[in-house]
């Protein structure tokens, strides 16, 4: 008896179906990379242009120890292990291509400029060229703190959102390498920053601030804080924002802070971080 056109059509399908899956077809697509996206931004209306220059850059995440970025400064800077480098727009965007990468990534900002109170900024007033590196700080001449930082876990296909804001780099800031840079620990720390910011549990990594909304106020507060410790005052108190940037001295850093984010907002706030 002939077998029909249908059967043969329907055996070679099954026959391809099974050669898929003895092959992993369906695990390939777990461990495929992504595309990395999102604004780097200072404040709702102050998102930070790379002019054209390579300033975002993705770092691969070895063991969760730090390695290979450098532990020695805070936050950390990576200086091996670079997976790709993009320029953020005018508008703060960036897209990063790490569809043949999979795990854990560092992504951090150097250089660019953004707009606080109708005044032109560079990036690298977040600190100063000039702050002290730590001792033993293997690059010393790139191992400074002026950037800002966000952690994403590339997998799965598709495209990945992962803004980087003052306040992702903060919760960075926080991991130390003992505990280790993971995705969980990233995660527990954007949810303290975004309590001690008086955020509730927003999303810092993937929400975008809305012009004078919670999250723009937090901002802008950070904003006021910076300009601030460029004067007399960051002499005395923290200068170049090293102590916000690094989450430390926090009694001094919350009355700084406060008064920043009250100038900046036209508020009566109080800020007591922990």
């Amino acid at each position: 008896m002939p077998v029909s056109p249908l059967r043969l059509s329907l055996g070679a399908a099954l026959l391809a179906s099974l050669t898929l899956a003895g092959c992993g077809g369906s695990s390939g697509t777990n461990y495929s990379g992504s595309t990395v996206a999102g604004q780097v931004l200072m404040a709702a209306n102050g998102p930070v242009n790379g002019n054209g220059t390579n300033n975002v850059c993705a770092y691969a995440i070895v063991n969760g120890q730090g390695n290979p970025l450098d532990a020695a400064v805070t936050p950390y800077y990576s200086y091996g292990t670079l997976l790709a480098c993009v320029p953020s727009a005018a508008d703060g965007r960036y897209s990063i291509d790490l569809t043949s990468f999979y795990g854990p990534v560092l992504l951090q900002v150097t250089g660019g400029t953004y707009s606080y109170q109708g005044v032109s900024q560079t990036l690298n007033s977040l600190t100063s060229t000039a702050l002290n590196l730590a001792a033993g700080a293997s690059n010393a001449a790139l191992a400074t703190n002026a950037s800002l930082q966000a952690m994403v876990n590339v997998g799965g296909g598709g495209t990945v959102t992962a803004n980087i804001t003052p306040l992702t780099t903060f919760a960075v800031a926080r991991i130390t390498p003992n505990s280790g840079l993971t995705m969980a620990n990233y995660a527990a720390s954007l949810q303290h920053i975004a309590g001690q910011f008086d955020l509730g549990s927003l999303a810092l990594a993937t929400t975008t601030p809305v012009a004078a909304d919670a999250y723009d106020k937090a901002l802008l507060g950070v904003d006021q804080y910076l300009l601030d410790m460029g004067t007399t005052l960051g002499a005395t108190h923290d200068p170049y924002g090293a102590n916000l940037l690094n989450w430390t001295n926090l009694a001094t850093v919350s009355v700084d802070y406060t008064a920043a984010y009250n100038q900046a907002n036209g508020t009566s706030a109080n800020f007591s971080f922990n």
